[in-house]
């Protein structure tokens, strides 16, 4: 999927208005199924639009929730959704083993770059590219050590339904601790 998505011309990639709750909801539904992997989705109820294509939306969430899946081995991942001035907030929250902040920092969005035996290192920095095109950000804050584990990977996209552009503050920078289900 990602090489056929190099080889189209940017025309082809042109953002579309996209509701992320409905998108999200058929995701965790077909994780139930197929996956049989809890996946509990929180949300404000808001039902605000983004720019950025259906395809790259949820190539971009499935690779970071298959991330945040193989982590939790078996326990809940958390998506939640809320709605802020001027953007969308996707916080997908696994309690995994975490990684380190050299990690976070050195390699896990670089092409190639991961932990796992048998990854790819491709989702990571794939999911952040295509966020970047609809005009957003991926961050990740993951603990590695103590008594809370796990990863938060946020997912920050501008709003498309609004008449004129707001102001977005500066996304605040996620601590260790925040954002953990």
């Amino acid at each position: 999927a990602l090489l056929r998505r190099l080889d189209e011309p940017a025309a082809d990639r042109a953002p579309a208005a996209l509701a992320p709750l409905p998108r999200l909801e058929e995701l965790v539904a077909t994780y139930g199924r197929v996956r049989k992997t809890p996946v509990v989705l929180e949300h404000d109820g808001s039902t605000a639009t983004v720019a950025m294509g259906a395809d790259a939306f949820d190539t971009a969430v499935t690779h970071l929730l298959n991330n945040a899946v193989e982590a939790s081995s078996g326990t809940a991942v958390l998506i939640r959704v809320r709605h802020e001035v001027g953007q969308v907030v996707i916080d997908i929250v696994d309690r995994g083993p975490g990684m380190s902040e050299e990690f976070v920092r050195d390699q896990l969005f670089k092409p190639f770059g991961t932990s796992k035996r048998h990854g790819s290192g491709i989702g990571a920095f794939q999911a952040r590219e295509l966020v970047r095109e609809g005009g957003g950000d991926v961050q990740a804050v993951s603990r590695a050590l103590g008594a809370v584990t796990g990863t938060t990977m946020r997912v920050t996209l501008p709003r498309a339904d609004l008449a004129e552009p707001v102001a977005v503050p500066p996304t605040l920078h996620l601590h260790p601790a925040e954002g953990q289900a």
